[in-house]
């Protein structure tokens, strides 16, 4: 099968979902319009999984979809009925309230900050740093592999750009140094374990700060906007915290007791990393300003939130890194992930909001509560929260299929 012939059949794979599930009679007590909606829903799901186009497109073509048959699939009759009421001007600003969402804008402000490590070359400097005083025992360096990763999460909320732009390229250089190479016996001798590290590193630091990837803040504008439940970043961070501690401390050793490199002990990444440094020079004024800018935020995030808002932190940051040349407007313009997430996370925001507008929430929740009748009003309330989760899981998990390369070092003896 040629390219083209796998892209018509990826493309016509969601209207064929779309076109069955119209087709499909709408269950009872279920707005018409609600049915209709979730057809495309289910369609925009099936294209994100699918890719014929990139997810961010087939996200911002449902919304288009909505707008334009919002009688059909966002209003009932009765508001259709209503002479003041004008459907295309609601429909119009439905589509586009995801990009006021607060919460998208943090995540914005939080690739900046990413961005900034990169220009600035601070996230080379702490990762270089740490493998530097901690490498030279295996063990000690998978613990700095995981302490970078964590240390850089709470402000770039990409995996891509954390692990893969700023540790790895400070890790790959270290196998090479005793001559232990991807898809080659020889990976067992240290680059296997250090690259499975970076694997655990990056899905420790993922879940452990509410800004460590782009899911979580997608999910939690989902259940902010479905059920009505504020999480805020500090009450994330203390909730993960003795889990993430957990994992923090027995992650390194496990891995290392379970598939143990045959090198345990070397002077060579200390002094690597050491002459690495020295290359580097002194902290330069830009990277002085960013630790700054860093510290200013993580206190306002942890101490100020009745004060100031999280997101006004975050642009508050960005605009202080423009206006003291921390990161040049231009490179922000060109910062494609950042501007590509900011269009992925509105749409999808304004997606699951419309699972509520269309009255489809509604029908799930009354229909739970009536299979449910005995329970507890708290099992009642678990059971139904559940079934939210689940109806807006498949959305997060196109948005977190970040892939992370492990440099062909396999776990293969």
């Amino acid at each position: 099968m040629s390219l083209a012939k796998d892209n018509i059949w990826k493309l016509l794979a969601p209207l064929v979902v779309m076109g069955v599930m119209f087709l499909i009679p709408v269950p009872d007590g279920m707005p018409p319009q609600a049915w209709h909606y979730f057809a495309v829903f289910v369609a925009m799901i099936v294209g994100m999984i699918l890719e014929p186009i990139p997810a961010t497109a087939i996200s911002f073509i449902a919304v288009t979809i909505c707008v334009i048959g919002s009688n059909y699939l966002l209003f009932d009759a009765k508001e259709l009925a209503d002479p003041a009421f004008n459907a295309q001007k609601q429909a119009l600003k439905w589509g586009l309230a995801g990009f006021s969402s607060t919460t998208v804008w943090l995540v914005f402000g939080a690739f900046i900050f990413a961005l900034g490590y990169e220009v600035s070359g601070l996230g080379r400097r702490i990762a270089l740093f740490l493998v530097k005083f901690m490498g030279k025992r295996t063990l000690t360096l998978g613990y700095a592999i995981v302490i970078i990763d964590i240390l850089l999460a709470p402000f770039t909320p990409s995996n891509t750009a954390r692990t893969g732009g700023t540790v790895f390229p400070v890790i790959k250089n270290l196998p090479p140094l005793f001559k232990s190479f991807p898809n080659d016996p020889s990976a067992r001798r240290i680059g296997g374990y250090l690259m499975w590290m970076m694997v655990i590193s990056t899905s420790l630091s993922s879940s452990m700060f509410v800004t460590g990837a782009a899911p979580n803040v997608l999910g939690l504008e989902f259940v902010s906007k479905i059920a009505g439940i504020q999480i805020s970043w500090l009450q994330w961070f203390l909730c993960f915290l003795p889990v993430g501690v957990i994992l923090l401390i027995i992650a390194p050793w496990l891995s290392y007791v379970l598939y143990k490199p045959e090198i345990t002990h070397s002077e060579e990444v200390a002094t690597w990393a050491g002459d690495e440094l020295k290359t580097m020079g002194a902290l330069t004024r830009r990277e002085w300003t960013l630790i700054g800018l860093v510290l200013l935020s993580l206190g306002l995030w942890v101490f100020g939130s009745e004060v100031i808002n999280a997101t006004a932190v975050g642009l508050l940051a960005v605009s202080l890194m423009l206006a003291l040349h921390v990161v040049p407007w231009k490179d922000i313009t060109r910062y494609n992930s950042a501007w590509n997430t900011l269009v992925n996370l509105a749409t999808l925001v304004v997606m699951a909001n419309g699972l509520t507008r269309s009255g489809f929430i509604d029908w799930f929740a009354n229909t739970m509560s009536t299979h449910l009748e005995g329970f507890s009003t708290k099992r009642n309330g678990d059971c139904t929260g559940s079934g939210v989760l689940l109806c807006t899981l498949p959305v997060c998990q196109p948005v977190c299929a970040h892939r992370n390369h492990a440099a062909g070092y396999s776990g293969r003896r």
